[in-house]
């Protein structure tokens, strides 16, 4: 387990430089005597490529994990993987983008991303460490930050798209485990608690997606936006990561529901859209 808890203690770190808002939530927990337990992280990646999840998965075998079911989202052009570990509360859900039925346009910005991600990854500082730590999984941006012409060209077919280009792989976002807390362990009493503080949350599908007969629900607050500099239009607001919280119900066998439920997953997404961010209208298809 020490493996693995360096393992979630990176993606930690490297997560909290970006979303400051998940760094004040935890604490707002803790200091009302709560232990947290995280529930699951969740990655994005690109399809047909040296990152794909099937690459990926085999650095989460590693860490002792396996794999519990697969998801698609059509709409999102995405197909994403949950995996479970025995040891473990917290689950990893993998996503990764089908970017060639993207526009060519967006293929094409795609294509650079995936070459010289392969060009990097044949770099000796990526070999796996000697601690046996993942370094795929938080090996950040893989390939140089892309124009703000070609990031705007991404997030107009694709948010996902936009989001991974600047971002690369890196934990998407950490979930309280609603069912372990003492002062709030419903999730509607979360929900009032994060709009007492005023914090933005998704409204995609509804503040709480799914129902106790999906045997999970789900609530996010917005991502935080950080400003990155970018060669053709300088400091630009970008989305960053986000905090989900989760409960989960006992299926009909009497054992709690591990798995996700893709209706619910699909809204999630939506806490890095941009859009709905600074509070403009978003189209269902903007992933």
């Amino acid at each position: 387990m020490l493996v693995l808890d360096a393992f979630f203690t990176k993606l930690w770190q490297q997560y909290c430089v970006i979303s400051p808002q998940a760094v004040d939530i935890h604490q707002l927990f803790e200091s009302s005597g709560e232990e947290l337990v995280n529930d699951h992280v969740a990655f994005r990646t690109f399809a047909d490529s040296h990152i794909g999840i099937d690459i990926l998965e085999d650095e989460v075998l590693a860490l002792g994990y396996r794999h519990l079911d697969s998801y698609k989202f059509d709409v999102k052009k995405l197909d994403a993987r949950c995996y479970v570990h025995d040891k473990s509360p917290t689950k990893i859900f993998i996503s990764e983008l089908r970017w060639k039925y993207l526009s060519e346009a967006s293929q094409v910005i795609i294509q650079d991303i995936i070459e010289q991600a392969k060009s990097t990854l044949k770099s000796p500082l990526l070999e796996q460490s000697s601690r046996g730590l993942s370094p795929l999984l938080s090996a950040g941006r893989l390939w140089k930050l892309p124009s703000y012409a070609d990031y705007q060209t991404l997030a107009e077919e694709s948010e996902y798209a936009a989001w991974l280009s600047v971002w690369g792989l890196r934990a998407n976002h950490f979930t309280i485990f609603v069912n372990h807390l003492k002062n709030t362990p419903e999730l509607s009493q979360v929900v009032a608690l994060l709009r007492q503080q005023g914090y933005q949350l998704n409204e995609a599908g509804g503040v709480i997606k799914g129902t106790p007969s999906d045997c999970l629900i789900q609530a996010a607050t917005m991502a935080d936006t950080c400003m990155v500099d970018f060669h053709d239009a300088g400091e630009q607001a970008i989305s960053s990561c986000y905090y989900e919280f989760a409960q989960r119900f006992n299926q009909e066998d009497g054992t709690l529901y591990q798995g996700f439920v893709p209706m619910s997953a699909d809204k999630i997404f939506e806490s890095t859209n941009m859009k709905s961010i600074l509070g403009s209208t978003t189209s269902d298809d903007e992933s």
